[in-house]
């Protein structure tokens, strides 16, 4: 009998955490479901690309090419707007949804033979390395907390004092209305503790480069930097209108400066060393401080 108890509440206790686990939260019928969600935004961005490429107004191309969207997938503006609306309001599923488009645009230009950014000019080798380690896109949004994303890099013994690092990525938008306004911070942080910086706004679909040395050969303990998408202050913009950031093809490379009289490099001449070798002058001292109030923070 008592093991027939202990079978009863085993099976009660699998049964509630099945029924837990199994509840996820669901989008209402009235709105567009995630997946199509998806496969609508997806092709709104390639929308945006199309009206890029094509003649004529770029305005009203991209109005064109997003209609022919939403009569592609048979959704009249007001449900999209509509839709947009809960998903704003649920940012953790919407964050969901355009990590999964962004996946699919990088997916699709590497399928395309795509070399976006520097990647491929830099060589892994002593002089020139790739120190980016985590995912190489990122996906913003103007809600708290996916319009930022940190990182940091702790240095070792293979950082050089007099290093200098160059952060280069591709920014792609998508936006009904308002600015774009993305922003990249670039630190260094010094063995004596100070700080170097680099702030840089990024407002289009392009290529984006930002770079930072040691000038003083100090050493270098630590390189961080954060990405960060501006919530749009204009008085006629909508907060609930689609808006997104996609940074993609992310590196970090480490470049180690070239020594006084080594081969390839003047006498007496300090120089980056790029990949093709050629001495390049170091770098005036890059030492600013943070622009925190060039920054529209949300």
């Amino acid at each position: 009998m008592r093991g027939l108890r202990l079978l009863l509440v085993f099976c009660s206790m699998v049964m509630v955490l099945a029924i837990t686990v199994g509840c996820k939260p669901s989008v209402p019928s009235t709105f567009i479901s995630p997946g199509d969600m998806e496969d609508l935004l997806y092709d709104y961005h390639m929308a945006d690309a199309m009206a890029e490429q094509a003649k004529g107004n770029y305005a009203e191309n991209v109005i064109a090419y997003r209609t022919a969207v939403l009569k592609k997938y048979g959704v009249t503006q007001e449900k999209f707007d509509t839709s947009m609306v809960y998903y704003m309001r649920h940012a953790d599923q919407l964050h969901t949804i355009y990590e999964h488009v962004a996946q699919r645009l990088q997916d699709k230009a590497q399928e395309l033979g795509s070399s976006v950014g520097t990647a491929g000019t830099f060589t892994a080798n002593s002089d020139t390395t790739d120190i980016w380690k985590e995912s190489s896109s990122v996906v913003l949004i103007p809600n708290e907390p996916y319009n930022l994303y940190s990182f940091s890099v702790k240095a070792d013994s293979s950082y050089h004092k007099g290093d200098s690092f160059v952060l280069n990525f591709q920014s792609d938008f998508i936006y009904q209305d308002g600015t774009r306004d993305g922003v990249v911070v670039l630190s260094l942080v010094y063995r004596n503790d100070s700080v170097a910086q680099r702030v840089m706004h990024f407002s289009s679909s392009s290529k984006y480069d930002l770079s930072i040395d040691d000038p003083n050969s100090l050493g270098i303990k630590e390189v961080k930097g954060f990405f960060l998408l501006a919530r749009n202050n204009d008085m006629n913009s909508s907060m609930t209108t689609l808006k997104m950031a996609c940074v993609s093809h992310i590196h970090l490379f480490r470049l180690h400066a070239k020594k006084e009289g080594a081969p390839g490099s003047p006498a007496g001449a300090a120089g980056t060393n790029v990949p093709d070798g050629t001495p390049q002058p170091m770098p005036a001292n890059t030492q600013m401080q943070m622009a925190t109030d060039s920054m529209r923070r949300p």
